[in-house]
């Protein structure tokens, strides 16, 4: 599958910021509004002045913060816990994901299937120690109250293929989500809010709390504590990041994937404060350029929102994608294969094309490409009754400010300022294209070639689109942070998409169930820490 190069590929960042590593306290430039000083700022973890004392700091109250608390509070034996969250609620991924998460009942027929999605970026042990924690997710949920008549589960079957079905063992995974009529909860992120509810002689919860700093023992380099919100937190055992990705920083986007203008599709809270709060302290960092990215997504003509805020809907099939030049540049298709999978079961995946959260078959590889910051989703009358866009979204696309239009494509052309010849161009092409059955440049499936005909001519503004980073500090099958050499750094540890295993080939609901397993990796970790003094 070609996944074996990319490890180099998305583990470049070495010892980013191991000369800071030597200060106590490390402020975070733009995380969070400057406070008056208070005279904690102290270069020795020794002398800081602490304003609460806790056994386990879980900094992000995501999935994987809530899960790393719950099980803080259930299994730490009285162990106290502080859940720090940066917004007035959790802002990231985690609540505006569907909550599906996966699961396994046997973890080596599992780690077939995932070795073969990241196998080649992600150490055997880590990978083992996320199969194994998959055989716990399902019962671990019923364990905290949840039952069975409040869950969708799927159990793992012959009969039903997962996001890559062309590879061994995707039928020994399953999946389980909460339903909508469920009595307990109708989400993950509800479910474990309400259990930390529950723990709450243990587990303190404080939002609108964002982290400003790691505070570092200067001769141990063990992280004893935090700033957070103009206050001192110590953490005798240790502190678990759940800070998710950096998708909302528009600059470390561009830095590590070379993507400009995107938007993503959740929440606004994940800016990259905790990467570089790790990279002060000497984490290194890896799956950077990786996650659920990227798509061209159709959006309104002065960019305020999205036609749709389901992720992988697709009207694609109705016209073709061009670029400001006015040609088509990839295989504009945002759909799967088949209209109920991914693909067929044992197939090539090298010849087979579609979008697999963001990453497409390109040159026999599966990768993210990289999307210009503004393109143009162009249909036709027939395209438009066919549901180009949605009836519910807009029945007069123009008048709502969904699309331009034209009676012929050079008048379009015009209109959306691209070369008239080279629109024009294009779609003669793609026109011969659906005469012949076959998209000769880009494969698209025969199914989805619908030719531009029957004027008038519309086009919508496309831009890149995406629901999550994965990138973030290197973890360990112990969920430690690890710095460039591979040593922990001592007491520090991650959960979730922040610093997340997925590093190639990412399969649907892996993020939630990689939240519970290392939420719990990690707080079974740092509870059974000896207490700093």
């Amino acid at each position: 599958m070609g996944n074996k190069g990319m490890q180099d590929r998305r583990s470049f960042l070495k010892g980013a910021g191991v000369a800071a590593a030597t200060a106590a306290t490390f402020a975070l430039a733009g995380c969070a509004p400057a406070k008056e000083s208070s005279g904690k700022d102290s270069t020795s973890a020794s002398s800081t002045a602490w304003d609460e004392e806790f056994d386990v700091i879980v900094v992000g109250a995501g999935i994987a913060g809530l899960a790393a608390a719950v099980t803080v509070a259930t299994e730490g034996d009285k162990a106290t816990c502080l859940l720090i969250e940066k917004d007035t609620m959790p802002n990231g991924n985690s609540p505006f994901a569907f909550g599906t998460s996966i699961y396994a009942e046997n973890a080596e027929d599992a780690k077939v299937y995932i070795d073969q999605l990241i196998g080649g970026t992600t150490p055997d042990d880590v990978i083992a120690a996320y199969c194994a924690g998959m055989t716990e997710n399902l019962d671990w949920i019923l364990k905290l109250g949840a039952t069975e008549s409040d869950l969708k589960i799927t159990r793992p079957d012959p009969k039903v293929t997962m996001e890559y079905p062309e590879l061994k063992n995707d039928d020994k995974i399953g999946k389980f989500s909460f339903s909508s009529k469920g009595e307990t909860a109708t989400h993950t992120q509800k479910f474990l809010e309400g259990i930390v509810e529950q723990h709450a002689d243990t587990i303190t919860y404080k939002t609108s709390t964002p982290l400003e700093s790691l505070i570092q023992d200067p001769l141990t380099k063990a992280i004893t504590g935090v700033t957070a919100k103009g206050k001192n937190y110590k953490a005798k055992k240790g502190i678990i990041m759940c800070c998710g990705g950096f998708e909302s920083d528009p600059d470390m986007l561009v830095t590590f994937t070379g993507v400009e203008g995107v938007y993503p599709y959740a929440g606004r809270a994940n800016t990259g404060d905790g990467h570089r709060a790790c990279m002060k302290v000497g984490a290194d960092m890896w799956h950077m350029s990786g996650g659920a990215q990227f798509w061209l997504a159709c959006r309104d003509l002065e960019n305020t929102k999205f036609i749709s805020t389901v992720w992988n809907w697709s009207n694609k099939q109705h016209g073709i994608t061009v670029g400001v030049n006015g040609r088509r540049f990839y295989q504009d298709w945002d759909g799967c294969a088949l209209p109920t999978g991914y693909a067929e079961p044992d197939s090539d995946l090298t010849r087979n094309v579609g979008y697999r959260h963001g990453l497409t078959q390109f040159g026999g590889n599966w990768a993210h490409l990289p999307l210009p910051p503004h393109a143009w989703f162009l249909f036709d009358a027939k395209g438009l009754a066919e549901g180009a866009l949605p009836a519910e979204t807009s029945t007069d696309p123009v008048a709502d400010g969904w699309a331009l239009t034209a009676n012929t494509i050079e008048e379009l052309a015009a209109t959306i300022e691209v070369p008239a010849e080279e629109l024009t161009h294009t779609v003669e092409v793609w026109n011969d294209f659906c005469a012949g059955g076959e998209d000769k440049a880009f494969y698209r499936p025969a199914e989805s070639l619908v030719s531009l005909s029957e004027p008038p001519y519309y086009a919508m503004r496309c831009v890149p689109a995406m629901l999550n980073t994965d990138g973030g500090p290197r973890r360990s099958a112990k969920a430690e942070i690890l710095d460039p050499d591979g040593n922990p750094i001592a007491h520090l540890y991650s959960a979730g998409e922040f610093g997340s295993i997925w590093g190639h080939l990412y399969q649907g609901a892996g993020n939630i169930s990689e939240c519970m397993v290392f939420g719990r990796i990690a707080a079974r970790n740092a509870i059974a820490n000896e207490a700093i003094a």
